[in-house]
């Protein structure tokens, strides 16, 4: 039996898979973020490394995908930022009195890249191919991104580079002229909508639309505590005569991060219900967003939008939660009325 890939990518990948002899060296492997691109990377990466594959694709049975399973394959590294490396943590460690007080880089370093050098220059485990994923790739700091360019520039033969990212513009421009870019295809409604239900997802449809047609996002979003707040924060948006300072006050420790989302979401609905009449991430209120829509203010809501991006940009640096939701909802009553 083959490994299991992502439906949406698996013709992709296959017809990627069907010229493994002439592949680029370096792949830029990017799109719209939720739709599984680390996975179809991995898939690749398997496959390329697979001694077995079934039309292209890794058998899931040898022993290179066991290892790679294991995650010890020899010819398999991966590059992602300390603070994303879940498998760094030993379970059976003594507990570092300090370790609370050692934050994890959200970068990827340069020290990271030298200690892969010999991996890029010794001879591969079976004579087969090379495989280092990078992800995400505009995670790495510039002294990085420069140390990997020389191995971008000189490859070693049957090396496969895999760099992922969600925001190809933030890349130095030399690593991106040195890739080979890919898109990874996001799925259709209904074929995401049957895997979301395959995976045992409840609401499948309400969460999809929240994550804007991202599938792996809305495995997140379908959480029955994070809708229940949804539904409670959108309902005192929907309503004309809500008291926007009681509604401060009880939604002050939510997370602001998924307040100042809904906001968005819900201000992107109403812009597309005037327009349009539809809805797109909020439509279990369809009609209360229709009501809202044909009486709001466009360019008062267009200032609100930019308010709300200043807010998720400054979200993360001290401040007061309930004051900074007493004036995003003041300033949204104003906007629609």
């Amino acid at each position: 039996m083959s490994i299991d890939v992502l439906p949406w990518h698996r013709a992709a990948l296959s017809e990627l898979l069907a010229r493994r002899e002439k592949l680029p060296h370096a792949l830029l492997i990017y799109g719209k973020p939720g739709i599984g691109k680390v996975e179809f990377a991995r898939a690749m990466a398997q496959s390329l490394l697979c001694e077995s594959p079934e039309g292209g694709i890794a058998c899931g049975q040898c022993h290179a995908c066991g290892w790679f399973r294991q995650g010890n394959h020899p010819d398999f590294r991966e590059l992602l930022p300390e603070a994303m490396n879940e498998d760094e943590i030993d379970a059976d460690a003594p507990l570092d009195p300090d370790a609370k007080d050692k934050k994890k880089s959200k970068e990827i370093k340069i020290e990271q890249v030298r200690a892969i050098a010999d991996f890029m220059t010794l001879s591969t485990h079976r004579a087969g191919f090379r495989v280092l994923l990078v992800h995400p790739a505009e995670a790495m700091n510039p002294a990085a991104a420069n140390a990997l360019l020389k191995t971008l520039e000189e490859p070693p033969p049957h090396t496969a580079i895999l760099l992922v990212s969600d925001r190809i513009g933030r890349l130095l421009a030399t690593i991106r002229s040195r890739c080979q870019r890919l898109m990874v295809p996001a799925p259709d409604e209904a074929t995401a909508i049957e895997w979301l239900r395959a995976q045992g997802v409840a609401g499948a449809e309400t969460a999809l639309a929240q994550a804007g047609g991202a599938p792996l996002d809305a495995i997140a979003f379908a959480d029955s505590d994070y809708q229940s707040e949804r539904k409670a924060f959108v309902q005192v948006l929907a309503e004309s005569n809500a008291d926007h300072l009681a509604a401060a006050q009880a939604f002050e420790k939510s997370d602001l991060m998924h307040i100042v989302t809904w906001f968005q979401t819900w201000v992107g609905d109403l812009v597309l219900s005037r327009f349009t009449g539809e809805v797109r991430h909020h439509r279990d209120q369809k009609a209360a967003i229709s009501r809202i829509a044909t009486r709001a203010n466009l360019p008062d809501l267009f200032r609100f939008e930019t308010q709300l991006r200043q807010a998720r940009r400054s979200i993360h640096h001290p401040l007061n939660a309930r004051l900074l939701l007493e004036q995003l909802l003041i300033s949204y009553a104003q906007a629609i009325r």
